[in-house]
């Protein structure tokens, strides 16, 4: 569990699992400029040990992944003397990882940078496919591209110092993708639910076959024009969460919720068995607490998931599960009846205000 190959339109970039500093400190020396996540610079700053001269702090919150941050990001590294041959290294979660992958495609027209992700929600999903998502206005991940890193280390030791609340996000990215990979991948996934929080060996077990799992998926589709969309499974209904509750959830917990509302969705529209949807409720609710659930207004839903990218003309564009470990990009008309199917899953499940 050294080592992954990694795909992308044009060629392969490796992934290496390491749990020392050895490998981060020697780019470090190397690198032009470090962008890092304020707060990970707080926890490992004298660890990694970086000369002031390349540090390009960032105080990470869903409010700054926007463009204006990542010409921000691109006037720090003019300053700090970065010339298109040297390459640069991020260090942090999502946020990081978007602002950076945005930025360093446009900055003298692309440069070279190696990605060291800090959560467990980067570390299992989202650090591989070279995908860049930043929100603009109102709309969320509406602006993007694709450049992957030349090279990604998962670093076990940066999960030490996360909340719990991080760690359950990052799970949400694992259901996600163990539920779209088929019923061997879901069970295998149900039997290790119940244990990972005893046993750190079993998370990373599931970070590495959560990667693995959308590796194959990034062989066949590297550019999110078919088969990749399977992996917005959760999160048109989680976007939608998190801007009605204006980001009062956080992203992984927002998605597990959005897996039960998809899952539920297909129950009522006759795509699932409800005993497959008790099975996957079941699991689902294992990484939800009370407080997860936040008071939100149904109507600024609703207006937030009109807004998503995979949407048609009048029809929500849905990743709903048509059998068990089986998911489907479907289409269902923009109306009264379809609404109040989302709504009365939020009657049913949804420990909170829905007004």
């Amino acid at each position: 569990m050294n080592e992954l190959k990694i795909f992308s339109d044009s060629a392969t970039y490796d992934l290496f699992f390491s749990s020392n500093w050895d490998e981060i400190r020697t780019d470090i020396d190397r690198c032009a400029a470090v962008i890092i996540d304020d707060k990970v610079f707080g926890l490992y700053g004298e660890i990694l040990n970086i000369q002031d001269k390349k540090i390009i702090k960032i105080k990470v919150s869903e409010d700054i992944k926007t463009p204006q941050t990542a010409l921000d990001i691109c006037e720090e590294m003019v300053l700090a003397g970065v010339t298109r041959d040297a390459f640069i290294v991020a260090i942090g979660g999502g946020v990081v990882q978007d602002l950076v992958t945005f930025a360093a495609s446009i900055y003298m027209r692309g440069i070279d940078w190696v990605l060291y992700p800090t959560t467990l929600l980067s570390q299992a999903d989202s650090c591989i496919g070279g995908k860049s998502s930043i929100n603009f206005k109102s709309w969320k991940n509406i602006l993007g591209n694709f450049y992957t890193p030349k090279r990604i280390y998962i670093q076990s030791q940066f999960l030490e110092t996360l909340t719990d609340d991080d760690i359950r996000s990052g799970i949400g990215e694992i259901l996600k993708v163990f539920m779209l990979s088929g019923q061997e991948s879901l069970e295998r996934l149900i039997e290790q639910m119940n244990c990972y929080q005893n046993d750190s060996r079993v998370l990373e077990s599931l970070i590495f076959e959560s990667l693995k799992l959308k590796n194959n998926i990034l062989e066949v589709d590297a550019l999110d024009n078919g088969l990749r969309l399977k992996m917005n499974y959760g999160h048109s209904f989680g976007h939608a969460l998190e801007a009605a509750t204006h980001f009062g959830i956080p992203h992984g917990i927002a998605v597990t919720i959005g897996l039960d509302v998809a899952n539920y969705f297909a129950l009522k529209q006759g795509l699932i068995e409800h005993h497959l949807f008790d099975r996957l409720h079941s699991t689902l609710t294992l990484n939800l607490i009370d407080s997860d659930f936040v008071d939100f207004n149904f109507n600024e839903f609703i207006r937030a998931l009109e807004k998503d990218k995979k949407n048609k003309q009048g029809f929500y564009g849905l990743i709903v599960p048509v059998s068990q470990g089986e998911v489907e990009l479907k289409f269902f008309e923009m109306n009264q009846i379809n609404n109040s199917m989302i709504r009365e899953y939020f009657t049913k499940y949804y420990s909170a205000n829905v007004e």
